[in-house]
């Protein structure tokens, strides 16, 4: 795949991850500007809102709390630009799930303002990535914004992330394993010649797959029982900041491959049954599809029992999926006309069908 940003965003401004680091929320306003606009969802903010307000009240001499419940979309994103603009906001915050840090780093790059990001679940490295996945406003993609520079600070509390539903962390998880199976879609070890950088994000994504595989069942009981232990701590990390780090390493080239073309391509063709689903949960679907065309199936038992024990959604069907045969031809030729498969290579086509001629027949 061919880059898809010249410059390494490697980090964040600022990335702190700790208990309380909602407090710290006014004095970090301060070293980008003076008065926020913060915008989060409506279970975020239910969340949250105390813990702003007590926190930039007295640091900042002007605020605002805007609730968003809306896609990450163009439209939505100009206007509240715009606003920030009129009203002297000078900060944008953003407050909730993979949406809403997508959604507060778009309109903050039509703002021109920096941009601080708090999330309030695990769900998707958004809080961290610097690029927002950007969809219209009925919820069907659009396609991927690039940005030059990163996220100026991401304030990762965990003691509101130890407290998300399992299917918010998982949904995270399987997003992080994610990037090490969609590199190994092209990346073979014993090939040298590779765009600078991706060797590395191969590397940091082999780790993060071996860790998540051993640690997350104990995440998940730690989290259960409401302690924030260090594997929580560990795997926080990972799933945002790594993740993260992989992203801005990898400059857009050669991370993304078949699961998270299934999740486009479902999002596209069904924006209203696929609603219900997370991010994650669609492309842990692909992954089933990715392990098998890596030849890999083995590593979907691993999946499949987190998805089964946790009551997640497993097949096509599951997330909102026609399993038509008219349908399985619509994500043969949509995923063949993007960057996961070249449409040139007559083999890799057909190693590709016969894929997800498997994983169709096998997950529905």
């Amino acid at each position: 795949m061919p880059i898809r940003e010249e410059s390494f965003r490697i980090g964040c401004g600022r990335y702190i991850q700790k208990r309380g680091s909602i407090e710290t929320l006014g004095d970090e306003v301060l070293r980008l500007g003076a008065s926020p606009l913060i915008v989060g969802g409506k279970t975020a903010l239910e969340v949250t809102r105390a813990k702003i307000e007590n926190a930039v009240k007295e640091k900042c001499p002007q605020f605002e709390i805007i609730e968003h419940r809306g896609t990450c979309n163009e439209q939505d994103a100009r206007a509240l630009a715009e606003y920030a603009q009129n009203k002297g906001f000078d900060v944008i915050v953003g407050v909730g799930g993979g949406v809403l840090m997508d959604f507060a780093k778009l309109t903050a790059f039509f703002a021109k303002r920096p941009v601080i990001n708090v999330p309030t679940s695990t769900a998707t490295c958004a809080a961290y990535t610097p690029l927002s996945v950007v969809y219209t406003v009925e919820g069907k993609t659009v396609g991927t914004q690039h940005f030059e520079k990163e996220v100026d600070a991401v304030l990762v509390d965990s003691e509101i992330l130890v407290d998300q539903p399992p299917r918010l962390f998982l949904a995270g998880v399987f997003d992080a394993i994610a990037k090490f199976l969609e590199i190994k879609h092209r990346f073979n070890e014993d090939v040298t010649e590779y765009p600078l950088g991706l060797d590395w994000a191969y590397v940091l994504s082999k780790k993060t797959f071996a860790e998540l595989c051993e640690k997350t069942p104990k995440a998940l009981k730690d989290m259960q029982a409401g302690n924030v232990t260090d594997t929580v701590e560990q795997l926080i990390f990972i799933t945002i900041a790594v993740t993260g780090v992989i992203s801005g390493i990898a400059r857009g080239s050669n991370q993304t491959a078949l699961g998270h073309k299934f999740y486009e391509v479902t999002r596209k063709l069904f924006p209203d049954s696929s609603k219900p689903y997370l991010h994650g949960e669609i492309v842990g679907v692909g992954l089933l599809l990715q392990n098998h065309y890596n030849g890999e199936e083995e590593n979907n038992a691993f999946l499949l029992g987190l998805m089964k024990e946790y009551a997640m959604p497993y097949t096509i069907i599951g997330v909102g999926v026609n399993a038509s045969e008219e349908t399985l031809e619509q994500y043969y030729t949509l995923i063949c006309n993007s960057s996961a498969i070249d449409k040139t290579n007559a083999a890799e086509c057909e190693k590709f069908k016969d894929s997800l001629c498997y994983f169709w027949n096998s997950n529905r």
